[in-house]
């Protein structure tokens, strides 16, 4: 990738490339073709002065031109090419989205134009390759295919064009810019898939591009402001507090897709903006690296490979583990020097310059997603709770397996690449980690996507150590279970209690599935061996190894182990034409796992991971073993890390246990717990809710453990140390809180913590309640008010039930289409927030939505139509006025845990809406159907 180093915004060199002049700073470090032109003595003599914008676009078509050529391949696209100027191996006929082959020729059309662009290249300037060129875009003009997926129309091709409108430039006739600039400038900021988030940056970059080829400095300006404005934490889709990335309303976590994708966007960007007046502010840079590390990297094998755990429907593609390269931290670096050593160290790793050697634990509480990085191994744990999906929709046909890989996924890797292709052939009921009931085949594809139906899900972590829990009901069978992991240095312990089903069919635990390299042995107490290839039922195993990596059980158990050839298809799990033409595929795996049988009643399994372990070293492991499993129970699981002094407690409900070292250890929360000791006495705490609905996390210990901060106190009273914790609210509701016995609260900080600041009662001087005018949650109007100004005599009143349980924005298809990929919905310039704004925004939405169907019935229809207690003035809330709903829900009560519309347009195919559950976040969704709570102005 073209890279650059800018320092002085003065002295420019000037090197002709394409016919234009392309300025290059004095001292930048250009990589690739311009490093020998930028050390030329006498190219630097002919330095000018030369305004940003154009030193913006030419840096732009230096790298697109600086990428690679294939030489074969440019001959055969011109020797293949038709007289019509179509390639014959294309079908041309199917748009649907998940073939599209036309976007093909694009791409060939992209790789001719710059193999006649680039300098130096032997099809430089060629005639003939510029016939083949305007034969084929003439086709394309001629034809204007469109494709039935809105993403091809408004970002893939929109994206191709403005390259080859860069790279060929004047070449092009003026009626080819003419179609060229029309067919880009689909991807515009009003375009219908322009969403806060992955979509909206990559759109305003491609903005960004038609602007600098028509050098248009107001658009450029307008398309780095928005690029620039969705580098920040969101509640909505984008990036949450907890370093992941959500691309869509359904809280899957997309990180390491649409996530790195956004960030890479931005990144390319910021180094093309470098020191112009067009760059990015400090704080997003600094935003974005951080992004990197404390998100894309942790979720990564050593900060290198994709971890699958955090991966959805791209891993029904080849290849979709290999290994990341440098260039979006080699790019972060040239941007700015936050966290330079960080990155460069990540960078090491990636170029195999430095041995991994990452030491990590973090838990994304927005995405129930944990990740524990060691120099020797990496693993995760993917869940899904009634706050979250389980996979992200659509699918696009791929993934059409998918139905329990969230339901506690648990991968092992040691180097990055156990798993890589390896799903062609994978047993799909059987995800490492995940406990799955045994059926015959899966449900059908449409059924894959289904929200958690339990709020018990978590983790609780010190950045260094960390434990998660899940508390699992199958959405797709009938099957509980109460599932956790705990996560120390060189090995983490797995749980599982309570596993109950009815079905006929039985019920299985998987410990890991994963490529077969080398042998497998097995250990008992009668001895141990190496198990030859096939299906083998073992029983009596103390521990199982392969690959480097032990399995060990605390007692004897019964065991089923496969390592043999494993046959199946890409076509299986994706429907594509290329998985197709692939056909039959062959792999040997390794598989381990329990099997709970048929209807099991309160099954369990406890067992030990070890990776980085030889097998003649086993039998020593167990012997100087520092792991004691607590309890196992429906009400609590613990463990004790004797070595580290840590114990780590599931409490599903209030109990007690009793710490080694006798301690004895009371929550009246239920919760996650990670304890710290240190001879006799606990040094650390460490708690989180995972339920997200606790204001207070209650402890009570029989040592003395006291501090005051400003979200902690502890108490030493009668022989018994009583500990409340301020939990994070909202966005950070599920956090992590670290209580440190050598905390002090610094001078100067926030006032020290008192419990009774949310459990006490607003009162005024004389000891009384008092209320002055109106107050929230009277009833009054026709219903709750929920928002008052400072003299009480305004607010607003929330009805008190809803209006529907789902209908949609807008009144059906328009009549008429009125842009590309709007799929026939029209914008209603209902973009109005602040308190009283939904009123006028109902108001513009009914007038211009029943132009096509006066009848139809959708959203704001509801609230105009709405004569709650009599009144006839209620309306749909704003995007601000939905919010202070949301804030005071359980005031006013009777909310689904669903999401709500508000009534503030976003573009033409999407408007604000706002989930009523865990973090109430606000997106922007398809105008479809959700649910509807009308208000009123007091």
């Amino acid at each position: 990738m073209f890279k650059a180093e800018y320092m002085s915004k003065e002295i420019i060199i000037c090197l002709v490339i394409t016919g234009v002049i392309i300025p290059a700073r004095v001292g930048h470090a250009y990589t690739g073709t311009f490093n020998e032109a930028l050390k030329d003595e006498t190219v630097s003599q002919q330095a000018i002065e030369e305004d940003d914008l154009e030193i913006i676009r030419n840096r732009l078509i230096a790298e697109l031109l600086d990428e690679e050529l294939d030489k074969r391949q440019i001959e055969i696209l011109m020797s293949t090419i038709s007289n019509e100027g179509n390639w014959p191996d294309i079908n041309y006929n199917d748009v649907s989205r998940t073939t599209f082959e036309q976007i093909q020729h694009v791409n060939n059309l992209t790789q001719l134009s710059r193999a006649y662009a680039k300098p130096g290249s032997e099809f430089h300037k060629n005639p003939e390759l510029k016939q083949v060129i305007f034969a084929s875009l003439d086709y394309w003009i001629e034809n204007d295919f469109i494709a039935d997926n809105w993403h091809t129309n408004e970002i893939a091709n929109p994206r191709d064009w403005t390259h080859i409108l860069l790279m060929m430039d004047s070449e092009l006739t003026d009626s080819q810019i003419e179609q060229l600039l029309e067919m880009a400038g689909r991807a515009n900021l009003n375009a219908w898939g322009a969403r806060p988030g992955g979509d909206l940056i990559r759109i305003a970059g491609i903005q960004a591009k038609v602007a600098l080829f028509e050098r248009d400095e107001d658009l450029l300006f307008e398309s780095a402001e928005v690029m620039a404005g969705q580098i920040h934490f969101t509640s909505g889709r984008g990036l949450k507090p907890d370093y992941s990335f959500h691309h869509r309303t359904d809280r899957v976590t997309s990180t390491l897709s649409y996530g790195t994708g956004y960030a890479g966007v931005f990144a390319a960007w910021a180094l093309r903006l470098t020191d112009t007046q067009f760059s990015f502010p400090e704080k997003t840079l600094h935003l974005l690296t951080d992004f990197f590390i404390e998100g894309i990297s942790r979720a990564m094998v050593h900060g290198h490979y994709r971890d699958p755990g955090s991966m959805n429907r791209g891993m029904s593609r080849p290849s979709a583990l290999s290994a990341v390269g440098a260039d979006l931290p080699e790019d972060l670096v040239h941007i700015s020097g936050y966290r330079e050593e960080k990155l460069r160290h990540i960078i090491g790793i990636r170029n195999g310059e430095i041995e991994p050697d990452i030491t990590a634990n973090r838990f994304f509480w927005h995405s129930e997603y944990l990740s524990h990085q060691r120099p020797e191994y990496f693993t995760s744990v993917r869940m899904y709770s009634a706050r979250t999906n389980n996979m992200e929709a659509p699918h696009n046909q791929e993934s059409l397996k998918h139905h329990h890989f969230a339901d506690g996924a648990n991968f092992i890797s040691r180097t990055g690449r156990e798993y890589t292709d390896i799903f062609s052939v994978l047993d799909w009921q059987k995800i490492p980690g995940t406990t799955v009931v045994q059926k015959p085949s899966h449900p059908n594809p449409n059924q894959i996507v289904k929200q958690g139906k339990t709020d018990f899900v978590g983790g609780v972590s010190d950045s260094t150590y960390g434990a998660a829990v899940f508390d699992f009901d199958s959405p797709h069978d009938t099957l509980t279970a109460r599932k956790s992991w705990f996560f120390f240095d060189e090995e983490f312990v797995a749980l599982g209690s309570a596993i109950t089903s009815d079905s006929d069919y039985p019920v299985a635990t998987t410990l890991n599935q994963s490529l077969l390299h080398g042998d497998v042995t097995v250990g008992k107490d009668t001895g141990t061996g190496i198990q030859d290839e096939g299906e083998h039922s073992l029983s009596g195993v103390s521990w199982v190894h392969h690959d480097m990596i032990a399995y060990l059980f605390p007692k004897p158990t019964d065991l089923r182990l496969e390592n043999r050839e494993f046959t199946g298809s890409w076509s299986s799990i994706t429907d594509r034409a290329w998985a197709r033409a692939r056909g039959e595929e062959k792999k040997d795996l390794f598989l381990l796992w329990l099997d709970h049988g048929a209807t099991p009643n309160s099954a369990s399994y406890e067992y030990i991971v070890v990776p980085g372990l030889e097998a003649d070293n086993v039998e020593s492991y167990r012997q100087r073993a520092e792991i004691e499993i607590l309890e196992n129970t429906p009400e609590i699981q613990a463990v004790h890390h004797s070595g580290l002094n840590i114990t780590q407690i599931v409490f599903y409900e209030t109990g007690e246990i009793e710490l080694p070292g006798g301690i004895t250890l009371t929550a009246e929360t239920p919760g996650l717990v990670m304890v710290s000791t240190d001879e006799g006495k606990i040094e650390k705490i460490t708690v989180s809710d995972p339920t997200r609905k606790q204001d207070i996390f209650h402890l009570k210990t029989d040592t003395r453990f006291t501090g005051n901060t400003h979200n902690w106190k502890a108490a030493w009273k009668e022989e018994v140390s009583e500990i409340f914790i301020d939990l994070p609210e909202q966005e950070y509701a599920g956090k992590s809180v670290v209580l440190d016995r050598s905390m002090q609260q610094p001078e100067g900080s926030a006032p020290l913590f008192d419990p009774d600041r949310k459990t006490g009662i607003a009162v005024n001087g004389n000891g009384e309640q008092e209320t002055r005018g109106h107050y929230i949650g009277q009833e009054f109007g026709g219903g709750v008010i929920y928002w008052v100004d400072e003299t009480g005599e305004r607010g607003l009143i929330a009805a008190k039930s809803d209006q529907s349980d789902g209908v949609r924005w807008h009144n059906g298809p328009a009549r008429i289409s009125t842009s590309l990929g709007d799929h026939r919905a029209r914008t209603t310039n209902a973009r109005g927030d602040g308190i009283g704004a939904g009123k006028m925004n109902t108001k513009l939405i009914v007038a211009q939505q029943t132009e096509d169907d006066f009848f139809g019935n959708f959203a704001a229809k509801v609230c105009a139509d709405f004569q709650g207690g009599g009144y006839g003035d209620w309306y749909l809330p704003s995007k601000s006025e939905l919010n202070l709903m949301y804030n005071q829900k359980d005031v006013i009560g009777g909310f689904a845990n669903a999401l709500y519309w508000s009534s503030t347009e976003y573009n033409i195919g999407f408007a604000w809406e706002q989930y009523f559950y865990g973090y109430g976040g606000q997106y922007t969704s398809p105008k479809g159907a959700s649910r509807v709570r009308c208000i009123r102005k007091l």
